[in-house]
């Protein structure tokens, strides 16, 4: 039996008897588009957070690629924010969600993406769980090309009061895989094409309040349509117990940043058993516990030589304060997953510093 699918948090409220139509529930915010081709994958990170700027990244995460390109249109249209955009190649991820709603999509058939445990394919459309951290990768040498759309709460509650789905009383507030019939797909995919080539060739027609509002509205529909249609998958409860494990084992490097922990430690702190961890890890974060948590120490090694000053540090020393004392090998993976060594780091700390200096004697 079908049920209602609620698409508001239990925790929102808002005020009652406010009639709003499918115009006004596109927001008030003035409308922009952008249009980029990125060589470099940090700097499409950065072009990609501006579809849902209360996220934290995304952030590139593994080694650093010889060779990338990508591409990326975004509009923000009134309170929906909507993004298309590709890779060459599918480069793992990780960002932290906003307080909305996030559905991605593929927009090419055949291509998918792994999304915190799920797999995300060409007739699907994936919600992320608000306020939650989510982490994406692509099979090896598979390209990913995507449709992103940031509607908040309130605008989605409003707009479809009764959005029917499988399971009672059920809130987007989870992470849900939805199957979506193909026709309503393609309807979307066929709108972020659009998307892209205005935001292309023709830019300033997003941008003028009236078809702004007007492409937002068909965005939305398009959206509920498929929404209304779809399937939702819940969340398998083996899945739900790896999500709770991956949230300890973050805070437990979280919290003991200058620690080096073995696996066996980590399992202690964790509570649970190798296998599980490493399970876990893989359908959350796209690689072992002991993969993950030596790059997040490279991550501090590097965050700590941009912030030091270099006449009085010394590679080697932050490496050993967060343990790394086999240096030949830590020097390699280092350079294997920012594409530079830990001196340049440090000199383009220096680098950096110095205007900031200049200008003070000024």
């Amino acid at each position: 039996m079908r049920e209602l699918w609620h698409c508001m948090p239990p925790e929102a409220h808002f005020g009652e008897g406010k009639d709003l139509s499918m115009a006004d529930m596109t927001g008030a915010i003035a409308p922009r588009a952008h249009f980029g081709t990125f060589s470099d994958p940090e700097a499409m990170a950065t072009a990609l957070n501006g579809i849902d700027p209360g996220a934290t990244g995304p952030h590139p995460r593994g080694r650093k690629l010889p060779s990338f390109n990508g591409m990326l249109a975004r509009a923000t249209l009134g309170a929906i924010n909507a993004g298309a955009g590709k890779f060459s190649r599918g480069i793992p991820q990780s960002a932290g969600i906003p307080n909305a709603h996030i559905f991605m999509f593929a927009t090419e058939p055949d291509l998918s993406r792994h999304i915190s445990g799920h797999v995300l394919g060409g007739s699907h459309i994936f919600h992320c769980r608000p306020n939650d951290r989510a982490v994406t990768r692509s099979p090896a040498g598979q390209p990913w090309a995507f449709g992103i759309l940031m509607v908040p709460f309130d605008v989605l509650a409003t707009a479809a009061p009764q959005v029917t789905g499988l399971a009672s009383g059920m809130p987007l507030n989870d992470d849900r895989m939805i199957r979506v019939p193909e026709t309503a797909l393609a309807r979307l995919v066929s709108l972020m094409s659009d998307l892209s080539r205005l935001a292309r060739a023709t830019p300033w027609i997003l941008e003028a309040p009236e078809p702004a509002r007007a492409f937002a509205g068909t965005l939305l529909e398009a959206l509920l349509a498929c929404l209304t249609q779809g399937l939702a998958r819940r969340d398998r409860a083996a899945l739900g117990r790896h999500r709770q494990i991956v949230a300890r084992f973050e805070t437990v490097l979280r919290e003991r940043p200058e620690d080096t922990l073995s696996v066996p430690d980590l399992c202690a702190a964790v509570g649970v058993a190798e296998r599980t961890l490493n399970l876990a890890c893989q359908e959350f974060l796209g690689q072992s516990a002991f993969q993950y948590a030596r790059e997040r120490r490279l991550d501090q090694v590097r965050h700590t030589l941009l912030a030091s000053d270099p006449a009085t540090t010394q590679v080697t020393g932050v490496a050993m304060q967060y343990g790394f004392w086999e240096l030949g090998r830590f020097a390699r993976a280092y350079r294997l997953r920012f594409g530079e060594r830990p001196s340049d780091t440090l000199r383009r700390a220096a680098a950096s510093a110095a205007p900031a200096i200049h200008a003070g004697i000024a």
